[in-house]
C-alpha cells in the first residue's frame, strides 16, 4: 500500500511539473493551449492507473486514446503552430507515469530530462543553429557512433601475436582521447578568450602536451609580450599529461593506479602550482582577445595514431617479455616515452591487466616512459622557445619529475 502512495504521488508531480511548464510556455498567447496543467497531470495519473489494473490491454488503450486526442488537438491548433512538443510530451506523460508504479526513481529522473528539454527550448535552438558548427555536429555523431555503436561490439579478449591486442581496449583508449580532445575544445569555446591562452594549453595538452609546448614555445618567440601566458599553457598542459596518465589507467588498470597514486598526485601538485603562477603572472600582462575556436572538436587521427602506437609497444612489450623477461619493458618503455608518454602508460596498463605484468613492476616502466617524455619537451621548448623560454618551462617539468620520484620513493617506503 505504502508503494501505491509513492507511485502515485511521483506519477501526480510528474504531470504537474511537466503540465507547469507548457502551460507556462504557451501564457503568452492569447488561445488556449492544447494541452496544459490539468491535461498533463489527469493524462500522468491515468497512465499510473492503467499500468496498476490488471489486464494486459489497459495501459495500451489508454495510450492509443491518448494518441488520438493529442493528434485532435494538433489538427486544431497545426495552423498556428505547427511544432509538435506538447502532443508527444502528453504521451510520454502517459508512459512515464505508468512506469513510476514499478521505477518511481526512473520515471522521476525521466521527468526532470524531459523537463529540462522542454523548459530549454531556446537555449537548445540557439546552441543547434548558432553556437555548433557543422564541423563539430560532424565529429560528435564521429564521437557517438565510436563509443555507443562500434565499442560494445568489439571483442573483450586477447588477440594476435603473443595475444598482446585487446581490441575493446584499444578502442576505449582512442575514444577517450576522443572524448578528452572534444572536452578541451568545448571549454575553450564555453569559457572564451577571458581565461587567454593558459586554458588553451590546458585543454590543448589532453591531445598532446608535447605538440601544445611545441606551438606554445613559438608563440613565446614570435609574439614576446605573451610569453609569461605561453609559459602557463605549456605548463598547465603538463597538467593534461598527468590527468591522462591517470585516466588511462584507471580504464586499464586499477592496480597498476593504486601503486602510482601517490607518485603521479605529487607530481600532479607540483606542474600545477609551476602553471598556476605562471598563469597568475600572466594577468598583468595586456594580451589581445583571442576568437573562440570554431574547428574540429578533436581530430580522429590523433586518436587512432595513439591507439596504434598503443598496439604497437603492446606487441613490443608482450615480444620482450617473451624474449628477455620483464626487465626489458623498462627500456622499451623508456624508449617509447621519448615519442609519447601516454601510450606506453596505456601499453603498461594493459599488460597488468592481462596478467603478463605483475602490478609490482609495473611502476618503473611508467616512470621511465614519463621520465623520457620529459626530456622531450624541454628539448622542444628549447628548439621552438629559446634558452630563456625553456629555462621557465623546464624549471616546473624538472621540478614535477623531481616530485614523482620522490613521491615514488615515498610509496616504496610505505609499502
Amino acid at each position: 500500500m505504502e508503494h501505491d502512495y509513492v507511485a502515485f504521488s511521483v506519477a501526480l508531480g510528474i504531470g504537474l511539473a511537466i503540465g507547469l511548464e507548457r502551460e507556462r510556455s504557451n501564457a503568452g498567447g492569447d488561445e488556449q493551449v492544447p494541452a496544459g496543467l490539468r491535461t498533463f497531470t489527469v493524462a500522468s495519473l491515468a497512465g499510473a492507473v492503467a499500468a496498476r489494473l490488471p489486464g494486459p490491454l489497459v495501459l495500451p488503450a489508454v495510450l492509443l486514446a491518448t494518441g488520438a486526442l493529442a493528434c485532435l488537438a494538433y489538427h486544431r491548433t497545426s495552423d498556428r503552430d505547427p511544432g509538435m512538443t506538447t502532443e508527444l510530451a502528453l504521451l510520454c506523460v502517459v508512459l512515464l507515469g505508468a512506469l513510476a508504479t514499478s521505477e518511481a526513481t526512473l520515471a522521476a529522473g525521466a521527468a526532470t530530462v524531459v523537463l529540462l528539454l522542454l523548459h530549454g527550448k531556446a537555449w537548445l535552438h540557439h546552441f543547434a543553429r548558432q553556437i555548433l558548427s557543422e564541423q563539430e555536429l560532424r565529429d560528435a555523431l564521429v564521437l557517438a557512433a565510436a563509443a555507443l555503436v562500434v565499442w560494445p561490439l568489439l571483442p573483450d579478449r586477447y588477440l594476435g601475436p603473443f595475444k598482446a591486442w585487446n581490441p575493446h581496449t584499444l578502442w576505449l583508449i582512442a575514444v577517450l582521447v576522443m572524448l578528452m580532445g572534444a572536452a578541451g575544445h568545448i571549454a575553450v569555446r564555453w569559457l572564451g578568450s577571458q581565461l587567454g591562452l593558459p586554458m588553451a594549453g590546458l585543454f590543448g595538452g589532453f591531445v598532446s602536451s608535447s605538440a601544445t609546448i611545441a606551438s606554445m614555445a613559438a608563440l613565446a618567440r614570435k609574439e614576446p609580450d605573451k610569453a609569461q601566458a605561453a609559459v602557463a599553457a605549456a605548463l598547465l598542459s603538463t597538467v593534461s599529461t598527468f590527468v591522462q596518465m591517470i585516466l588511462l589507467l584507471a580504464a586499464t588498470s586499477l592496480a597498476t593506479l593504486r601503486q602510482l597514486a601517490i607518485p603521479l598526485a605529487a607530481g600532479l601538485a607540483v606542474i600545477a602550482a609551476f602553471g598556476g603562477l605562471w598563469a597568475w603572472r600572466s594577468t598583468h600582462a595586456e594580451q589581445a582577445p583571442e576568437e573562440s575556436p570554431q574547428g574540429r572538436a578533436f581530430d580522429w587521427r590523433v586518436a587512432a595514431g595513439f591507439a596504434l602506437m598503443t598496439a604497437f609497444l603492446l606487441w613490443l612489450a608482450a615480444a620482450a617479455q617473451a624474449w628477455l623477461g620483464a626487465t626489458a619493458l623498462v627500456a622499451v618503455a623508456a624508449v617509447a616515452g621519448f615519442a609519447d608518454a601516454h601510450a606506453a602508460t596505456a601499453s603498461i596498463g594493459a599488460q597488468v591487466a592481462a596478467g603478463r605484468l605483475p602490478v609490482g613492476s609495473a611502476m618503473w616502466p611508467v616512470l621511465a616512459a614519463f621520465s623520457t617524455n620529459t626530456l622531450t619537451k624541454i628539448g622542444l621548448a628549447t628548439a621552438a622557445g629559446g634558452y630563456r623560454f625553456a629555462l621557465q618551462v623546464g624549471a616546473g617539468l624538472v621540478a614535477a619529475a623531481g616530485a614523482t620520484w620522490l613521491g615514488t620513493l615515498a610509496a616504496l617506503s610505505l609499502s
